[in-house]
């Protein structure tokens, strides 16, 4: 008796998150033994796992907000109320980001495979699955980020609309926007869904699709009684821990660039070359999409509203983590594959290795995305 195909996606997503995990833990041991001998194992991975944005979301969770305009508030509630929500079960915050990522990244695996079997065949789910899982900046579905936490949500969203259950796929989008503002990204692509299957004829409901934007209300309803400021999401941004306005992605590409080729720093140039290069690959991503046939036209739109959303800044700054909200794409990697079905297992293979070289970077505490 054939497994059925839920149990199917369940244990290659399992699988896959077991596989992701070991190599991050043998990276990370790695690292430790040869640059920080001196430091204890769970000392050294507690400590070299928590860097750059995480130690935010670890301070919102352990302390919430401060009461005044902070960097902090550029960082939405939803992976810090999920993680506090377990730290009263496991009492450590890093084991409950741990946790929620784990489980998170599993789900999120899961609905990637039901939604690329809605599209493709079980041997296509199943790749898309292990590149995601072994993608070279997958260590972020891992250490204390809400990548895992939103992908999830964002790939139930289009697997609930892509099946037609629209009320689902509104509710998971919320929980999308609780989580980033990428989510954002989510309501014209269930707008397209929805008028896919009402012959292109808009209906009075379909504005019920902007619900799914409640939560970034609901926060700003928070921050206008927290710190007056029902916009701080906004204005954190422009603080200078960030600087951040919006900028034709022309422009930020350019200005990275030109960071890129005048550094005289060899690891600044590094950094900026992994922006410019994942900048650009998630640019080649989209107009593949929108090339190819085979791809909906609501994933098409949602990944180019993603990758503006991200790139449309002064600079490119952590391209190298948000191309991870570009998981839709896997779709067209998995097609250009198909034609060459021996090579899977070699891009499954040179992706793994970027992964290692990924998480060696971050465990030294250098920057990466």
């Amino acid at each position: 008796m054939r497994p059925r195909p839920g149990t199917s996606s369940w244990r290659t997503a399992l699988a896959a998150v077991a596989v992701s995990r070991l190599l991050w833990l043998g990276v990370f041991i790695a690292v430790l033994a040869i640059d920080f001998p001196a430091t204890p194992l769970l000392t050294g991975l507690r400590d070299h796992l928590v860097s750059w944005d995480a130690i935010s979301y670890m301070s919102i969770a352990s302390h919430g907000y401060p009461a005044h305009l902070d960097y902090r508030d550029a960082f939405l509630p939803g992976f810090p109320l999920v993680v506090r929500a377990l730290m009263l079960l496991t009492r450590d915050d890093v084991t409950a980001t741990w946790l929620v990522n784990a489980a998170a990244e599993t789900i999120a695996l899961w609905y990637l495979a039901r939604l690329v079997l809605g599209e493709r065949d079980q041997a296509a789910a199943t790749f898309s699955v292990w590149l995601l899982a072994l993608a070279p900046t997958a260590l972020f579905l891992i250490a204390p980020f809400s990548e895992s936490t939103f992908v999830a949500s964002a790939a139930a969203s289009l697997y609930y609309a892509r099946a037609g259950q629209s009320g689902k796929a509104i509710a998971a989008a919320a929980l999308a926007c609780a989580f980033r503002l990428t989510g954002v990204a989510l309501i014209p692509a269930l707008a397209v869904e929805q008028l896919r299957r009402t012959g292109w004829r808009p209906r009075p409901s379909m504005l019920l699709v902007l619900l799914a934007a409640l939560p970034l209300a609901l926060y700003g309803l928070y921050m206008q009684i927290h710190i007056g400021d029902a916009l701080a999401l906004l204005h954190a941004d422009r603080l200078p821990s960030f600087g951040l306005r919006p900028t034709p992605p022309w422009t930020g590409f350019a200005a990275t660039w030109h960071i890129m080729v005048t550094a005289t720093n060899g690891e600044t140039r590094s950094i900026f070359a992994r922006e410019v290069a994942f900048g650009l690959l998630g640019l080649l991503l989209c107009a593949g999409m929108w090339m190819s046939s085979r791809i909906p036209r609501s994933m098409a739109l949602y990944c180019t509203i993603a990758w503006l959303m991200t790139a449309s800044l002064p600079f490119w700054r952590s391209q190298p983590r948000y191309i991870l909200a570009l998981f839709p794409a896997v779709l067209l990697v998995s097609d250009l594959a198909q034609r060459f079905p021996r090579a899977r297992p070699a891009m499954l293979g040179a992706s793994a290795v970027l992964m290692c070289a990924g998480t060696w970077i971050f465990a030294q505490g250098r920057w990466l995305g």
